[in-house]
C-alpha cells in the first residue's frame, strides 16, 4: 500500500552555496556541505548557511513566518503552523490538500495572518506577529527585500524550484532544530518508493507523463521536476519527449503527443481544463484510449513541492504498477 495520512539574532554573510553532495538524482537528497548549520537539533544558538547567506538564530523558532507557499507544506509536517503566510493564485492560505491533510491544525491554520503578494509582503503585518524566523525562497528574494526581511527577524533562504524539495526540506529542518525528524520522514517515504520501484519486472517500468494546462497553454515536465523527481524515486520510465534538461516545457494544441505515456497525470483548474481535454487530439493518445488518464491535485503535483505533496503524488503512482502489468 501506498496510501498515507500524514528571540532570535541574526547575522548575514553573502557567500551563496551551490554544490551539491552525494549521488546524483533529479531531487537532490542531501544538503551540501556548505548549506545548514551541522548543529545537534537541541544545540542553539546556531549559524546555519543557506541561498541568501548565513543566519544566526539563538533559540529553537517557533513563530515562523512564511513568504513562499510550499514551505507551508514542511513547516506542517514538521508540527508547526506558519503565524503568517502568503495566499496562493486562488487567494488561499492553504492549499486543499493542507487543509484536508492536516485536519487537527484547521484552528490554528485559520488564525494565520494573510502576509499578502509574495513578491511584496506587506511588512507591518509581518513586523506585527513578531516572529522568530522567516523563510523565504531564493526566487522570491531580491537583496533588498532580503535586508528588509533579516531587520524583523532571522532570515532563511531555501533555493526553491519543486525539484529541490528535499533538500529545501532539510534546511527548514535544520532552521527548526528538527532535522532528525526531516531525516526520518524521508528515510520512510525513499524505502516506500523504493519498495514500489521494484515490483517492476526488469524493462517493464510503466511510462509516466505530467501534464498541466492553464488559458494560455499546456505544460508537460520534465525529470527535473517535482512530480518528476518522485516518478524516478518510484522506477518510472518518462517518454523521450519530457526527458529534457529543464522543469517544464510548454507544448501547442498540435503537439499534444508529446503529452503521451502509458499514464498521463493530468492537472488543470477547472475553466481551463477543456483547453486540455478538449482537445482533438486528447482522444487519440495513447494513455487516454487505455484510461490511464488521471485528473489529479493541480497544488500537490504541481504549484506546490513538499512532503505530503510528495505522498500525494507517490500514491497516485503506486496504482500504475498493478494496473499496468495486468493490462500486459
Amino acid at each position: 500500500m501506498f496510501l498515507w495520512a500524514s528571540a532570535c539574532g541574526a547575522a548575514v554573510a553573502q557567500a551563496t552555496p551551490t554544490k551539491e553532495v552525494g549521488p546524483t538524482h533529479a531531487a537532490p537528497r542531501k544538503l551540501a556541505a556548505d548549506v545548514g548549520s551541522g548543529a545537534a537539533d537541541d544545540e542553539f544558538p546556531r549559524t546555519v548557511a543557506h541561498y541568501g547567506g548565513k543566519t544566526t538564530l539563538q533559540q529553537a523558532p517557533l513563530r515562523v513566518a512564511v513568504l513562499s507557499t510550499g514551505q507551508n507544506d514542511g513547516l506542517l509536517t514538521l508540527g508547526l503552523v506558519p503565524v503568517g503566510t502568503t495566499p496562493d493564485d486562488q487567494g488561499r492560505l492553504y492549499a486543499d490538500y493542507l487543509v484536508e491533510g492536516f485536519a487537527s491544525r484547521q484552528a490554528q491554520m485559520r488564525r494565520t495572518a494573510d502576509l499578502g503578494v509574495r513578491s511584496a509582503p506587506d511588512l507591518e503585518v509581518l513586523a506585527a506577529l513578531r516572529p522568530d524566523l522567516i523563510l523565504v525562497n531564493k526566487a522570491m528574494l531580491t537583496p533588498q527585500m532580503q535586508a528588509l526581511y533579516q531587520r524583523i527577524a532571522p532570515t532563511v533562504v531555501t533555493r526553491g524550484n519543486g525539484v529541490n524539495w528535499k533538500i529545501d526540506f532539510l534546511l527548514l529542518a535544520d532552521a527548526l532544530g528538527r532535522t532528525g525528524a526531516a531525516r526520518a520522514w524521508l528515510a520512510s517515504y525513499h524505502a516506500d518508493a523504493s519498495s514500489m520501484a521494484q515490483q517492476w519486472p526488469q524493462g517493464q517500468a510503466a511510462s509516466v507523463s505530467f501534464v498541466q494546462a492553464n488559458a494560455a497553454r499546456n505544460r508537460v515536465m520534465g525529470v527535473r521536476s517535482f512530480a518528476g523527481s518522485i516518478a524516478e524515486d518510484a522506477g518510472l520510465r518518462r517518454p523521450p519527449s519530457q526527458r529534457f534538461a529543464g522543469n517544464s516545457q510548454d507544448i501547442s494544441a498540435e503537439l499534444l503527443d508529446q503529452a503521451d505515456a502509458d499514464w498521463i497525470f493530468y492537472a488543470a483548474r477547472d475553466k481551463t481544463l477543456p483547453a486540455l481535454t478538449g482537445s482533438p487530439l486528447w482522444p487519440r493518445l495513447r494513455g487516454v484510449a487505455l484510461s490511464h488518464a488521471v485528473r489529479v491535485g493541480l497544488d500537490p503535483f504541481y504549484l506546490n513541492a513538499g512532503p505530503l505533496a510528495a505522498r500525494i503524488v507517490l500514491s497516485a503512482l503506486a496504482r500504475t504498477a498493478p494496473d499496468t502489468l495486468a493490462a500486459r
